[in-house]
């Protein structure tokens, strides 16, 4: 990809009209998994195998210690504490029913019929010793999901109350995702390694004995589970491919049933019949700079330097040459499909003079250069950003990571900015997990948000009429503080072939890349 691809993408100022087709602000989605369900010929015992081709291994099985994107390879032996629907709603899972006798609590009725794979009773007494152990675990990518949890009480044996710092609105989403995977309190008392096998409560069971490290994870059907018939196939085989181009084909070819985050440049090869695709504009892609006090990249301490990459940023460019005009240039950071889109940010333009003159005034009129971090699912797009910088006079070194490594990186401040590709449908998790610095991603120790940092914990007393103003204010702020910078909203796209049906709609959460396992099978 040229630099002429991306930058000769726009004319003017770089807000052109790039010819974006509106009807992906719809939720496809929604309409292919309806269309999933069949239940005439269902299997009354688990048969058959679904093979997932997986676009990146998790390195552990400690829900704790995963991503919310590695979690999509655990969730055939976990459960979380709900499920969550296609509107973003909590459904009850291994917590039956809840309420919230305050603002800042929640009381939890559980299942009384769960099991842990080790024979384990599932209680009030386990959600006490997970979320406390997760609250403790300050190292976790979702750190963000656990700070604001201050105890759980036991009110009984099935009724745990949840009591928090501060209001915790998106509380019921995060314990739908991996971060709610409930592990056994006997394997975490014996302290069990749960870095290389699972020890939950879900359908089906870990065969250490077919693991292949980075490449293969097999489950089979667990005869004791709590939910039977959400268990349709007796094996499910999750298959590593970070190759994208590997990916597609082992699901072209027949090799796989279901393929996890197909690159939008793909879409087009699985939209072909008997083939099934989910696509969601729920995904933010956006540059973030870490160190921005210049602890290693002196330049990132100064602010003009930052807000010059900002002007760099060619958001229409971007949407054509690395998403193939199947994003959303948005200047901010939320869904159109959520309170918190900003309008008004779209008017943030390309400005390469204006970029270039700042990077003068700051000393750096001949640029300066940096490390950037990329792996295979998201190399296109990094090099993208490196043309963008480069026509500023900014030599952006990129520096290739196995997928697993990526993250890790980023948590450990190897690298002073990244590319990431947070939710945009979920704010608080936009602002808690990639803003803030109370988040995992400040490696740095910085405290330059504190004062935004108080805007928004304010904010959540606040009903979502009042909140909007103040969250679309915070987005607007990030940018001019050059903390972090949009480039276009995408589609979290998956694809399964027709042969995989679902006794009732599946499960595929906003941060999934797949679809769950939970009441598929197939008609072959």
């Amino acid at each position: 990809m040229g630099l002429s691809l991306v930058l000769t993408a726009c004319t003017g100022n770089g807000n052109s009209d790039n010819g974006v087709d509106e009807s992906i602000l719809e939720h496809t989605s929604t309409e292919a998994l309806a269309a999933m369900v069949r239940t005439d010929g269902a299997p009354g015992e688990p048969t058959g195998t679904l093979r997932i081709g997986s676009w990146i291994s998790n390195g552990s099985f400690d829900p704790v210690a995963i991503t919310v994107i590695q979690g999509q390879n655990l969730h055939p032996a976990y459960d979380p504490l709900f499920q969550i629907n296609d509107k973003y709603e909590p459904l009850p899972w291994l917590v039956a029913s809840w309420e919230e006798p305050t603002a800042t609590s929640a009381r939890l009725t559980l299942r009384e019929d769960v099991v842990f794979h080790d024979g384990t009773p599932f209680n009030a007494e386990a959600v006490k010793v997970n979320l406390e152990r997760a609250a403790a675990t300050t190292t976790s990518p979702n750190a963000n999901m656990y700070t604001s949890i201050e105890s759980v009480t036991v009110e009984s044996e099935f009724v745990a109350l949840v009591e928090f710092e501060r209001p915790y609105p998106d509380f019921y989403y995060n314990m739908a995702t991996p971060a709610g995977m409930m592990v056994s309190p006997a394997a975490i008392a014996q302290g069990k390694d749960l870095s290389r096998e699972p020890a939950g409560s879900g359908g089906w069971l870990w065969k250490g004995d077919e693991f292949a490290e980075g490449s293969k994870q097999v489950y089979t059907a667990n005869p004791g589970y709590w939910n039977p018939d959400a268990v349709k196939v007796s094996r499910v085989e999750i298959n590593i491919y970070t190759d994208p181009a590997a990916r597609l084909n082992a699901y072209t070819s027949g090799q796989i049933d279901m393929m996890t985050y197909v690159p939008d440049a793909n879409k087009a090869l699985v939209e072909t019949q008997g083939s099934r695709v989910f696509s969601d504009l729920s995904i933010a892609t956006t540059v973030v700079i870490m160190d921005r006090a210049g602890t290693v990249v002196p330049a990132f301490g100064d602010p003009r330097v930052r807000q010059a990459i900002g002007l760099l940023i060619d958001r229409d460019g971007f949407n054509v040459a690395v998403l193939g005009r199947s994003g959303y240039p948005a200047g901010g950071f939320s869904s159109p499909a959520t309170p918190w889109y900003d309008e008004s940010l779209n008017q943030r333009a390309l400005d390469i003079e204006r970029a270039r003159q700042l990077l003068t005034e700051a000393g750096y009129p001949d640029g300066f250069s940096f490390q950037f971090p990329s792996t295979t699912s998201i190399a296109p797009a990094v090099v993208a950003v490196q043309q963008m910088l480069a026509a500023g006079g900014i030599t952006m070194n990129i520096v290739d990571l196995p997928p697993s490594e990526y993250t890790a990186a980023q948590r450990k401040g190897e690298y002073p900015a990244s590319y990431l590709i947070p939710t945009a449908v979920d704010i608080d998790q936009w602002w808690t997990r990639t803003v803030s610095n109370n988040g995992p991603l400040n490696p740095f120790k910085l405290t330059d948000l504190e004062d935004l940092e108080k805007r928004y914990v304010d904010s959540l007393a606040l009903p979502t009429a009042e909140r909007a103003p103040i969250l679309k204010e915070l987005q607007a702020e990030v940018i001019n503080r050059g903390v972090i910078f949009p480039l276009s909203l995408r589609s979290r796209i998956a694809a399964a072939k027709e042969q995989v049906v679902a006794t009732q709609q599946p499960v595929l959460a906003p941060e999934d890349w797949a679809l769950r396992p939970h009441y598929l099978w197939l008609t072959r």
